[in-house]
């Protein structure tokens, strides 16, 4: 269980191309996701329910920052590998309501 006000972060090392990650609290939980990272170029989409969106574009290898993304279990972004090859790639935020 997590609480508000601890960090919400995670890195995935060598995502294959075409792989995602998906920046998810678990059920109940809220947080505001600060930056975004990667090895190499990324897209980022925003998921509520059935529908889905391309927000931003990683265009090469470094970090998304000073972002203020809301994400829900229901309602949350997927971080995906575009580059050609595994690259890393990882998001950083605090969670604002506690997980359940």
């Amino acid at each position: 269980m997590a609480a508000a006000g601890e960090v919400f972060i995670a890195y995935s090392n060598d995502l294959a191309d075409d792989g995602v990650l998906d920046v998810q609290p678990a059920a109940g939980g809220e947080a505001v996701i600060h930056n975004i990272w990667g090895g190499g170029v990324g897209e980022v989409y925003y998921h509520s329910g059935a529908n889905t969106v391309k927000i931003m574009d990683l265009a090469a290898a470094g970090t998304l920052q000073w972002l203020a993304l809301h994400v829900t279990n229901s309602i949350y972004i997927t971080i995906k590998n575009v580059n050609g090859d595994a690259q890393d790639f990882g998001y950083d935020g605090v969670y604002t309501k506690a997980t359940t």
